[in-house]
């Protein structure tokens, strides 16, 4: 798991950033499923000393553990225009739930219990342990949270670095969704999606047989 982490580490973040976060191993007891977060915090600028210091508070837990080294980074950041107000969230499940849904499913709950949409949103999906949405088929991938110091150093990242994904928009009032991609992860995922094509399409190798013997000729 450590191995796959900083692989995954590698291909999203700066050299700069890997090497922090290895050198933070040697001075805090960081899980590899709290990798992610702390080059997050350290691509951002977070120093070693801090980022120790959140792995000890518990900060850098239920994050994203990367499955391999090659996946398209899932983090991205969510906000909810309501009333002329933004409230702002992130996710570690981009790509695994449909925005339109979400909202939808959001928009909802919150006719259902009077209350904003901005509310249901924090309510369905800011708890990994307690999520009533989790029956909804459409979004028991979501997880989200409005970790104030985290959104900020996603949104100093975006575009600067693969890491961020996409910055999803919610727009309440009027029911509509936009997402604003990074345009470094959609290379990457792209670049690694044609690989992955012309590696399944590429002619499987031959496997070299036997050298045939050539007959004896008797003298």
């Amino acid at each position: 798991m450590m191995m796959t982490s900083f692989g995954f580490l590698k291909h999203n973040f700066s050299p700069e950033t890997v090497q922090a976060v290895y050198g933070v191993i040697s001075c805090a007891e960081i899980l590899p499923s709290e990798l992610v977060a702390a080059a997050v915090y350290m691509q951002h600028g977070g120093t070693a000393p801090q980022v120790a210091a959140l792995a000890d508070q518990g900060r850098l837990m239920c994050f994203h553990t990367p499955q391999s080294a090659d996946e398209n980074s899932p983090l991205a950041l969510l906000s909810v225009q309501e009333n002329g107000n933004v409230k702002a969230f992130y996710t570690v499940d981009f790509g695994s739930f449909q925005p339109e849904k979400i909202l939808l499913r959001a928009r909802t709950f919150a006719k259902e219990h009077a209350i904003p949409v901005t509310n249901a949103v924090a309510l369905l999906w800011n708890d990994k342990n307690s999520c009533p949405a989790k029956t909804d088929n459409s979004s028991h991938r979501l997880f989200m949270s409005n970790d104030v110091e985290m959104i900020q150093a996603m949104t100093a990242i975006f575009k600067t670095c693969p890491a961020v994904a996409a910055h999803i928009t919610f727009a309440a009032e009027e029911n509509r969704v936009q997402i604003d991609y990074n345009p470094l992860w959609r290379e990457l995922a792209e670049r690694r999606f044609a690989e992955a094509f012309h590696r399944d399409k590429a002619p499987p190798r031959r496997k070299a047989g036997p050298k045939k013997q050539g007959k004896s000729r008797d003298r």
